[in-house]
């Protein structure tokens, strides 16, 4: 069977102009994917970051629930910080949950809230804090301000726990958490 000159263009195939622009929707199909999936995995990791902040963030406030009233507002280490009994232990001893965070900062404040003296300090009245640094130059923490009044001058304390740390595409990520401590805290120190 011989086909007319006719019918012979139709059947040769495909023309270089339709292969070359099947090409660049198959490769940018292609590309859409893989932006599409970087976005996601990006997207996964700073959930995962986020999660871990706050379970860290979580269980340092536990920590600080389990101590004393006078424990809580305590600047110096227990002889062994492991358990915890002090705040300065509890800031000592890295978390469970921050491994995923990589070079983090946490910044653990402790400061007076109301005065005993029937002053009005909401939340706190200015004097000085307990407050502690950690991060990669200070592992077990550095003690920035301290005040050895804070048991004995206020009713309650205040604990405010910030995170902060590098994120995906070098973003800066904060999470920070805070509790109201009495002096009918129950803990298990002494």
């Amino acid at each position: 069977m011989q086909l007319c000159p006719k019918h012979y263009w139709n059947r040769r195939g495909f023309t270089l102009a339709e292969v070359l622009v099947a090409i660049a929707v198959v490769a940018l199909f292609g590309l859409a994917a893989f932006a599409t999936n970087e976005r996601l995995l990006v997207a996964l990791k700073t959930q995962k970051e986020t999660t871990a902040a706050t379970m860290m963030l979580q269980e340092r406030m536990e920590a600080f629930r389990s101590l004393t009233y006078s424990n809580v507002a305590s600047s110096q280490a227990s002889a062994s910080p492991s358990p915890p009994t002090t705040a300065a232990d509890i800031v000592a001893n890295a978390t469970t949950s921050e491994a995923p965070l990589g070079n983090l900062t946490e910044t653990v404040t402790v400061s007076g809230y109301l005065s005993t003296s029937g002053g009005s300090g909401y939340p706190s009245d200015g004097s000085t804090p307990n407050q502690w640094v950690r991060n990669s130059t200070y592992p077990t923490g550095k003690l920035v301000t301290a005040n050895a009044n804070l048991a004995t001058s206020y009713d309650l304390l205040q604990v405010d726990i910030k995170v902060s740390w590098t994120s995906a595409g070098a973003r800066t990520r904060n999470r920070e958490l805070a509790a109201i401590v009495g002096k009918g805290n129950i803990g298990i120190g002494p």
